[in-house]
């Protein structure tokens, strides 16, 4: 006989609720550890990665687990919710950030501001054989509802770490790790002629300005990816999709 440990949260002045408000915020997220995931998909995903601490359901809903479980009325849920028109079943996650064992093929994200294309570089790097990623200290939060929904569940698989660029660069290149930033400038080679090697490493930059010149400088080349005149430049999560498919490790 199964039994899962359930309660009710029905007040707002609730401390356990009051806890879950705070990680729709950024630096509560950082300071406990923990971050909000909504929909099944999420949820099956989190509890195969074992970082799933409790499901959070809407009253009335249902959902077979034997995690932690805590219902709340409607207008506490609906409160909490980052979604307008919610499932009812949420749950809160353990941050357990994974360390990049493997050096083989990285991708360095600099100052990303968009959480739709974070999530999308988060998916492709780990659906292209990725090890892991290393993202700037400016670029949009990882667990960011926004980031997670868009990476489908991907968050949970591929190591991700913040650092600064321009040290972790050095660090890779001290490891043998040839390190490329994607750019428009007159030096960068279309990437069908930047020969593979066994660790190689990629940076994808801002939406607006691209990589910082202070790292395109210490980077071992640049490349970019061969298109129409009439097409300035791609959508950073499209043109970091590519460059990892291209170079990726099936």
């Amino acid at each position: 006989m199964r039994v899962v440990k359930t309660k009710m949260i029905t007040s707002m002045d609730n401390k356990t609720y009051k806890t879950w408000l705070k990680l729709t915020q950024k630096k509560y997220r950082l300071k406990e550890g923990m971050f909000l995931i909504e929909g099944e998909h999420l949820i099956i995903e989190a509890e195969k990665a074992g970082v799933l601490k409790e499901l959070i359901l809407r009253e009335g809903v249902s959902y077979d687990t034997l995690a932690p479980t805590t219902y709340l009325s409607k207008p506490l849920f609906e409160k909490l919710a980052s979604t307008v028109t919610s499932a009812g079943i949420m749950a809160v996650c353990n941050t357990n950030e994974k360390e990049i064992v493997n050096k083989n093929r990285l991708l360095l994200v600099d100052n990303i501001s968009d959480p739709g294309n974070l999530g999308t570089l988060i998916r492709s790097a780990l659906a292209f054989g990725f090890d892991g990623m290393i993202v700037s200290v400016d670029t949009v939060d990882i667990y960011n509802d926004k980031v997670i929904r868009a990476t489908q569940g991907s968050i949970f698989n591929l190591p991700i770490i913040r650092r600064n660029l321009t040290t972790a660069t050095v660090d890779l290149q001290s490891s043998g790790v040839k390190v490329y930033a994607t750019a428009l400038n007159a030096n960068a080679k279309l990437i069908n002629d930047v020969p593979t090697t066994k660790k190689m490493a990629f940076i994808v930059g801002n939406e607006g300005v691209g990589v910082k010149q202070d790292l395109v400088a210490i980077c071992d080349g640049c490349l970019k990816i061969e298109m129409k005149s009439t097409v300035e430049s791609l959508n950073v999560g499209v043109a970091g999709s590519i460059v990892m498919h291209k170079f990726g490790n099936f």
